[in-house]
């Protein structure tokens, strides 16, 4: 059997509630050709209805999928890429809310991923207002780039039995911006 003719990778900017606005980002490649889209997006039944229509590969979450309520191996590692303890309420109800919907998701036999959509810009050197207008919208769009590298197998887990957090490997070309 030779490569996929076709991969599809989804991912979400999840918001703490389903009142704010999540970015949602589809990234498809037809026999070599990647296409992106991204939107606006709400409720975790409008996110599951489209996961369930469009049937992806993976499903990317830029949001700490975990039932724990303080910083894991993979949260601290993740803070030198700006994310915000689990310690902080807000951030526990993001938890709460990707946690839930992840286990839903699992239910559909789709493969979801932990991701940080900082540590992906950072690590690849991209500007995230280049992507998209909306930072939502560019944070979904990096977490299904990071989705995308996995099912290539170019990225690594970050964490312990608490949780993983999926990152780019860094490339062993040094970005031509760096200074």
């Amino acid at each position: 059997m030779g490569k996929m003719a076709n991969k599809l990778v989804i991912g979400i900017d999840l918001a703490g509630s389903e009142e704010n606005r999540s970015g949602f980002a589809i990234i498809k490649e037809e026999f070599g050709e990647k296409d992106t889209k991204s939107r606006t997006i709400f409720s975790d039944e409008e996110i599951l209805q489209e996961i369930g229509r469009l049937r992806p590969k993976i499903v990317a979450i830029d949001a700490p999928i975990t039932k724990v309520k303080k910083d894991r191996v993979a949260d601290k590692e993740m803070k030198k890429y700006g994310r915000l303890s689990l310690a902080i309420p807000g951030m526990q109800i993001l938890a709460q809310r990707a946690d839930k919907l992840a286990a839903k998701i699992k239910k559909q036999n789709i493969v979801v991923l932990e991701v940080n959509s900082e540590a992906t810009a950072q690590i690849m050197g991209l500007e995230k207002n280049a992507l998209s207008k909306s930072t939502h919208q560019a944070d979904a769009i990096l977490a299904a780039m990071t989705g995308f590298l996995h099912l290539e197998e170019k990225t690594k887990d970050v964490g312990d039995k608490d949780g993983f957090v999926i990152i780019p490997r860094p490339s062993r070309k040094k970005p031509v911006a760096e200074k």
